[in-house]
């Protein structure tokens, strides 16, 4: 018997927005980075932070205000969220297990001058609301930054209140750091 699709995964579906496989991006670890991909203390979970990727490659790379569009950004944010979520997806087993996101910190590699962070970051803030209606929308911060890991446009760290019991160990990538 196979297990039914859930609610939120359906929403995807329907976005044609498909979660990455954690395990196996963390097993390619690029950037050479030591971390866990998650920690639930009680029932808040919280992630490290996720950059965009799309059919297992970066996605939208470059700096906003110079390489990138706004709407650029707002999409690249918008797969650094998906991203988060395919954490949420291994940490928890199932999205819908997710109450309220709690808070979102977005980070927008930008040029000098340029001001739209909360434009970019509405990316990721803005699909979390069309996946989870008034439970998605969380605290958040929009921060312009300087460079990013492997030269990424936007990284988002979410934080979010779970119900049910038991989530899975964390993925280390120090562990696949050759």
């Amino acid at each position: 018997m196979t297990c039914p699709i859930m609610q939120i995964e359906k929403k995807l579906e329907a976005l044609g927005l498909p979660l990455m496989d954690l395990d196996r991006a963390y097993r390619a670890n690029a950037a050479g980075a030591r971390f866990v991909s998650h920690l639930a203390v009680d029932n808040v979970l919280y992630l490290s932070g996720t950059t965009p990727t799309r059919d297992g490659k970066p996605y939208l790379t470059g700096v906003l205000g110079a390489d990138l569009s706004i709407e650029q950004g707002y999409d690249a944010a918008r797969y650094a969220l998906l991203s988060s979520l395919a954490a949420v997806k291994y940490a928890l087993g199932d999205l819908d297990r997710v109450r309220q996101a709690v808070q979102l910190i977005g980070f927008v590699n930008s040029a000098p001058g340029f001001h739209e962070q909360p434009r970019v970051i509405n990316g990721a803030t803005d699909l979390l609301v069309e996946l989870y209606g008034d439970r998605g929308k969380p605290t958040r911060a929009a921060i312009g930054c300087q460079g990013l890991a492997l030269g990424h446009s936007v990284e988002v760290v979410l934080t979010v209140l779970f119900g049910g019991e038991g989530t899975a160990p964390p993925l280390a990538r120090d562990h696949y750091v050759k």
